[in-house]
């Protein structure tokens, strides 16, 4: 549907035509004619120009136009489709290459029109061409038209050249386009007016001239037909007279006669009277007066040996209206004849007086003799101008309505004088004016073609200029990125429009702030690598050392800066170690422990797990001799807390950006989680150590327990078998005392083991009695002193005499220093001593000698009791374990008495269930054990 609308309005448009002048016509169809070519294709384009430029052939009557036309269009449309160039600028090329060679052949040199007229239509043709593709364009691209259409767009992208070029050929073109339409309004209306007016003036003057000249001759012949009717016609003589003073006064009055009522002459000039009556084309014109006493004049006529033709004037003679006679006078027209060839040369015109039946009396053109019929309005068409002036176009020759105006007249038809029969006619030719309309016009067009070749050249050119630095913009911001990246430079261009330089300026910044966008991006990168880097190595590794130190070495190397170190906190001493660094400037403090204190606000910060820089206007406690330098510290922590530090150190003047502190940030968090899992490592190592060991004590201690077990088995059963085989009293008692001893023995083993569990449960009732401490311990040595002696060691007794008596379990009590004193008795070499002392210690006073107590919160009031031995030392690293279940401190049992390894962990879990603690302290080949006990007040 929209294709056939555009068909019809193709050939509408056509029809629908401004007319400059003389058929020299503005038409538009192939508006209508390029969109098709652009919307639709080079086909339907081509078929829809020769459909609209068909109508011209009705119009113009030659098929000229038709061609050119479909060749226009089957041109620019494959050009435009092929190149994708501007629609102007590809009509002016085919006008220029194409259109004007074909117009020159078809009219100048085929229709054989005159050249001034063909070259109108050599100018008019383009100039139409180039205002619809210009319009048309303008339509398709700054209306929707394809969407009205149901079409894709002709154009996708119009570029900022195009724009410029058709805006410029617009403002250029159209204006003077317009000018030449305007200024041909009225351009034929003008014509005919002036014309009519020349032809009007030229005929007022021959007029008066005419009518003067018959107006004479006329009265002469009237004047003596009144004097004839007064008088006598007998007076002969005196009528001669009259007639020889006439012909005198009026030389052109070649013959002068009186005639009676017969027509029989009366008196004459000489040779005229005769002449009068006897030229028979003068007869019907006498009888004519005769019948209407009206004057009447003949035709032409043309005597024999005459050059000049002439003519009879008859005036009736009537006295009442009664016919006497008749005065006839014969005229020669030499005098007309010069009066009109002069006025004719003067005005430029043809002018012809014709009498009865349009013959010809006289005509200024060669070509009319007299006589000649003329009959104008039946060889040729005509306009009308007014009653008597009209416009008259050949009927043969061209159709063209330009050759028919150049070969048109401008004729007024005038009656000379009432009852005179002769009509004048001027004729002004229109080739002149058409002449001059053409050459101003031609003139006009040319110019018009020369401004639109000059806009089409003009506006390449200055839009080209114009554009040229956004497409050198557009070329130097091709591929941006990669050039930034590449370090590639990049040619801005210069620019005198102020929008475009301010453009550039704009690309200039954008390009600076990606330039540092990118610097930052391909930062970050190499952050991430480095972070990934260090993420590796220091996951990989179980060292904490490694870990510090790689992590110190990476950051120092890739943020370039002066020194680079990390802390490890002890928070129970106040102190962090600086146990990893890498320093380029600044002197190495690596080892260094620095108290918490001498920075406290920093610590504070960073304990806290808050990162920030700063610049040190004190001292740095660390390097105290260096300058100040811009500090970067941030903490390594997780969520049990701070583990340690980062410090990070530049120059002064420099600061440390956002990606530099998530960087370091990033850093210390996996340092942190690599330390964590380094030290779980390490005690995961420690604690599948103590599983180990405590496996080897376990296995020890179900050997041992198995074996002590056994033992008293295996003696009670040996003692049975002698007692069954011994029939000897005494043998009897000695094997029943060892089975007595042996089940003791299983007995109290079973029991401490049952105990213990207890302890560990809590289930142990606790009986609380007075004791009497120097009593109590007197009595509890006496049994120890003949052992002693027997293993040649020295057994003290010092129990201070203000020791008050306890509120205690006396059972608990009485095993635990049975329990020491039996270890002391089992690893004390001979010559050694044993020392049992007791003493109350209150607030005031704390115990110094125990390891560790000034951390221990006293009661207001303890007994303190001390189990030392000489001449033996635990070795450190068992101290920690000889509390434990089943452990035996190896290699120092001396008597090889065995033992379950259960005797300190009850006395440790006794000395607990009474509300006290325990220490033990080897050093210097001494051993002492250390009850604390709570002195609880005896109630009486």
């Amino acid at each position: 549907m929209g294709l056939l609308l555009l068909l019809v309005a193709g050939y509408v448009g056509n029809l629908t035509r401004w007319t400059l002048f003389f058929d020299i016509d503005f038409i538009f169809g192939s508006i209508a004619v390029w969109i098709v070519v652009c919307l639709y294709g080079v086909r339907w384009g081509t078929l829809a120009g020769f459909i609209a430029a068909s109508c011209t052939y009705f119009l113009w009557k030659h098929p000229y136009t038709i061609i050119t036309f479909t060749c226009e269009t089957l041109f620019v449309g494959w050009c435009f489709h092929r190149y994708r160039q501007n629609l102007v600028l590809l009509n002016g090329i085919f006008w220029l290459l194409i259109g004007m060679p074909l117009i020159w052949l078809f009219y100048a040199q085929i229709l054989k029109i005159d050249p001034v007229q063909a070259q109108i239509i050599l100018l008019k043709q383009p100039v139409n061409g180039i205002f619809n593709a210009l319009i048309a364009i303008l339509l398709i691209t700054y209306l929707p038209v394809h969407r009205w259409l149901d079409r894709p767009r002709a154009i996708t992208t119009l570029s900022f050249q195009q724009t410029l070029f058709n805006l410029l050929v617009a403002f250029v073109f159209l204006p003077s386009l317009l000018l030449i339409i305007l200024a041909s309004r009225g351009v034929v209306e003008g014509i005919r007016t002036t014309a009519q007016i020349e032809l009007s003036r030229s005929t007022a003057y021959v007029l008066v001239e005419v009518r003067s000249w018959y107006q004479q001759r006329f009265h002469v012949a009237n004047e003596m037909a009144h004097l004839v009717a007064n008088g006598s016609l007998e007076q002969i003589d005196h009528w001669q007279q009259h007639i020889t003073l006439a012909q005198e006064m009026l030389p052109d009055v070649v013959g002068l006669a009186i005639l009676n009522a017969n027509g029989r002459s009366i008196v004459s000039s000489p040779g005229g009277g005769k002449g009068a009556i006897a030229h028979p084309a003068n007869q019907p014109y006498l009888e004519t007066a005769r019948h209407t006493l009206n004057p009447t004049v003949s035709n032409l006529i043309n005597r024999d040996g005459k050059k000049s033709p002439s003519i009879f004037l008859n005036v009736p003679i009537a006295q009442n209206e009664n016919f006497l006679g008749f005065v006839v006078c014969e005229l020669e027209l030499d005098l007309i004849h010069g009066l009109l060839t002069t006025n004719a040369e003067d005005q430029n015109v043809v002018m012809t007086l014709v009498g009865r039946d349009h013959s010809v009396i006289f005509s200024t053109q060669a070509d009319r003799t007299p006589g000649q019929s003329l009959n104008l309005p039946q060889e040729g068409e005509l306009y009308p101008l007014s009653r008597q002036a009209y416009q008259w176009f050949p009927t043969k020759g061209s159709r063209l309505m330009m050759v028919r105006w150049m070969n048109s007249f401008f004729v007024q038809e005038t009656p000379v004088v009432p009852g005179l029969p002769w009509t004048l006619i001027v004729e002004d030719s229109a080739a002149p004016s058409v002449r001059h309309i053409q050459s101003i016009f031609m003139r006009n067009l040319a110019i018009v073609l020369a401004i639109a070749g000059l806009a089409l050249i003009f506006s390449v050119l200055l839009s080209r200029q114009l554009v040229r630095p956004l497409s050198q913009l557009a070329l130097a911001t091709t591929n941006v990125p990669n050039k930034l990246l590449s370090g590639e430079p990049i040619d801005w261009p210069e620019s005198l429009v102020t929008e475009v330089a301010f453009l550039v300026r704009n690309f200039k910044m954008m390009t600076a702030t990606l330039s540092q966008k990118f610097t930052e991006v391909q930062q970050a990168l190499d952050y991430n690598a480095l972070l990934k880097r260090i993420t590796e190595k220091v996951r990989d590794s179980l060292d904490e050392g490694q870990i510090l130190q790689t992590a110190v070495q990476e950051l120092a190397t890739v943020l370039d800066v002066e020194c680079c170190n990390t802390d490890v906190y002890n928070l129970e001493q106040q102190t962090c170690l600086i146990r990893c660094e890498h320093t380029n400037t600044l002197p190495p403090i690596q080892g260094l422990v620095i108290p918490i204190s001498s920075l406290p606000e920093v610590y504070h910060q960073l304990i806290q797990g808050l990162s920030f820089q700063f610049c040190m206007t004190i001292p740095n406690p660390a390097r105290p001799h260096c300058k100040p330098t811009a500090i970067l510290a941030c903490p390594i922590l997780d969520d049990q807390g701070a583990l340690g530090d980062l410090w990070v150190f530049k120059n002064r003047e420099e600061v440390f950006y956002d990606q530099e502190i998530r960087l370091v940030q990033q850093v210390a968090n996996q340092c942190a989680i690599a330390i964590r899992q380094a030290r779980l490592y390490q005690t995961a190592q420690i604690q599948l150590k103590a599983l180990e060991e405590l496996n080897n004590l376990k296995d020890d201690f179900l050997s041992t327990v198995s074996h002590e077990l056994r033992t008293p088995i295996s003696n009670m059963k040996m003692a049975i078998e002698m007692l069954k085989l011994t029939a000897g009293e005494e043998r009897r008692d000695r094997y029943l005392k060892i089975l007595q001893t042996e089940c003791d023995r299983e007995a109290d083993l079973i029991n401490d083991l049952l105990d213990l569990q207890r302890l560990t449960a809590g289930t142990q009732a606790l009986n609380l009695e007075p004791i009497h401490l120097q009593e109590w311990v007197a009595q509890i040595t006496e049994s120890f002193q003949e052992r002693t002696r027997s293993r040649q060691q020295v057994l003290q007794i010092e129990v201070a005499p203000e020791v008050p008596v306890i509120m205690s379990d006396p059972a608990c009590l009485d095993r635990i220093l049975n329990e020491l004193l039996n270890n002391a008795c089992k690893y004390t070499p001979p010559g050694e001593r044993i020392k049992v002392s007791a003493r109350t210690v209150n607030s005031m006073s704390p115990l110094t000698e125990a390891p560790d107590l000034s951390f221990i919160p006293y009661p207001s009031s303890f007994i303190i009791l001390d189990v030392c031995n000489s001449g033996v030392e635990i070795p450190a690293s068992e101290l920690a374990h000889i509390f434990e279940k089943f452990y035996r401190v190896p290699g120092i049992d001396r008597w090889k008495q065995g033992g379950t390894g259960l005797g300190l962990t009850l006395v440790q879990k006794m000395t607990e269930h009474l509300g006290g603690k325990i220490y033990v302290e080897s050093s210097a080949n001494q051993t002492c054990f250390t009850v604390e006990l709570p002195v609880r007040v005896v109630v009486s």
